[in-house]
């Protein structure tokens, strides 16, 4: 693995011994990944812009904050912490499919530009509001599969470094490293009208070292969907939406006894997990019999948390289709 870069500021170093210090209790057990869950839900496993079509989104997410949950299950009461955190951010979204197939698949793109008012590394109350750039996502393999009463999707993506990073900072709206995502899913029709629905997509994440350091975060695994009822052609839904996320492999620190000697040479941490459920709407917005847009709302709450932070997220979007 690479070591701590010579030329890093005094201010780096500082966030590597804080963060080392941190794991000595069980509290900050583990750092988060790209996937922020909560984006998807009802018919997350279907490819929705048809061939030729463009869908272009700007959005809004929130996620709140005011309890820490141990690596046992167990809320830890730390005095004088400020124990409460939230998380603001406005993106566009764009997804385009072609005409072009690929094993029976058409063919498509995907990318997310965002701002947030900070991007959450590990599992703390103690940040900043200073908003920036976040890490850009671009998705350009997007396959859809349509049948009967079954859609399929598979997907690859990477997440670019390119938000505010330094290692430990409280007002990061990055994470200093790449992601490479793979996922596929799918939606399930219980009726030929497809009014009634169950979807799953799962995203598995795996990404490099964090920039100019020894820590290698662990895959994740992330599954979204939900069980719905829709109208009028699917504009108009409801349903309740889901997601679970978990590490499946430890993160690890490296390089730890060149900071102090009395550490060892390597750290790994806790695997954490998280789940969450709440309703989702999607309401359409239509002019002179013309679909102009469709409205999503969606609001989780999370439970079983372990070793990460445990509140509820919010997600709006505003979604234009040009089909």
């Amino acid at each position: 693995m690479k070591s701590f870069k010579k030329a890093g500021l005094a201010t780096t170093l500082l966030g590597v011994v804080t963060i080392v210090v941190s794991l000595t209790t069980p509290v900050w057990a583990d750092f988060y990944g790209h996937h922020s869950p909560g984006g998807w839900g009802l018919q997350s496993g279907s490819q929705v812009p048809p061939p030729n079509g463009f869908l272009l989104t700007p959005l809004y997410s929130m996620y709140h904050s005011d309890k820490l949950v141990d690596s046992n299950g167990n809320e830890v009461n730390i005095t004088g912490l400020n124990r409460d955190i939230t998380i603001n951010v406005l993106g566009l979204f764009g997804w385009w499919v072609s005409k072009y197939k690929i094993l029976g698949a058409n063919w498509g793109m995907m990318a997310t530009i965002f701002g947030s008012d900070n991007a959450i590394e590990f599992p703390t109350f103690e940040v900043k509001s200073d908003f920036g750039l976040g890490d850009i996502y671009f998705q350009p393999i997007n396959l859809g599969w349509h049948l009967k009463q079954v859609d399929f999707m598979a997907t690859y993506g990477i997440y670019f470094p390119t938000g505010r990073y330094e290692l430990g900072g409280d007002n990061n709206t990055g994470l200093g490293m790449w992601t490479h995502e793979f996922g596929a899913g799918t939606t399930i029709y219980f009726d030929q009208e497809k009014k009634w629905h169950f979807s799953a997509m799962g995203y598995f994440e795996i990404s490099t070292e964090k920039e100019g350091t020894d820590i290698d975060v662990g895959n994740i695994l992330t599954v979204e969907g939900g069980l719905g009822r829709s109208w009028y052609e699917g504009a108009l839904s409801v349903g309740i939406a889901y997601y679970a996320q978990w590490k499946l492999t430890e993160d690890t620190i490296g390089g730890l006894n060149r900071l102090d000697p009395r550490l060892p040479s390597t750290r790994t941490l806790n695997r954490s997990r998280i789940y969450a459920l709440g309703p989702e709407v999607n309401i359409p917005i239509i002019i002179k019999d013309k679909l102009i847009s469709i409205i999503t709302a969606r609001y989780q709450w999370e439970f079983g948390a372990r070793a990460r932070l445990e509140g509820e997220s919010f997600n709006l979007l505003l979604n234009f289709p040009f089909f």
